[in-house]
């Protein structure tokens, strides 16, 4: 009688194994995916972050190129060039 108790304890032990076995892989290969995950979200980030930066470099040279036009303008209007007529005249008459 204890041999048969022996033998299907022994019996039930060796079906639940395989099954443990099975829940243990599905949980490490669940920790490796949940960590690509991570990784490739930190790689998206880190990629955002730069284009962000990027665009960021980009207008702060817009806007330096439009504030240099702009006082171009300003010191255009406020000293207007000689026409290059005059020049020539002056540079004829040996001044």
């Amino acid at each position: 009688m204890k041999f048969r108790k022996m033998l299907s304890i022994t019996m039930a032990a060796a079906m639940l194994l395989p099954v443990s076995m099975v829940s243990v892989a599905t949980a490490q290969e669940q920790d490796r995916d949940r960590d690509q995950l991570k990784t490739q979200q930190q790689l998206q980030d880190r990629d955002k972050l730069k284009m962000k930066d990027q665009l960021k470099e980009q207008d702060q040279i817009k806007e330096q190129a439009q504030t240099r036009e702009q006082n171009r303008e300003q010191i255009r209007t406020e000293r207007p060039e000689k026409p290059q007529r005059e020049s020539v005249e002056r540079g004829g008459r040996g001044h």
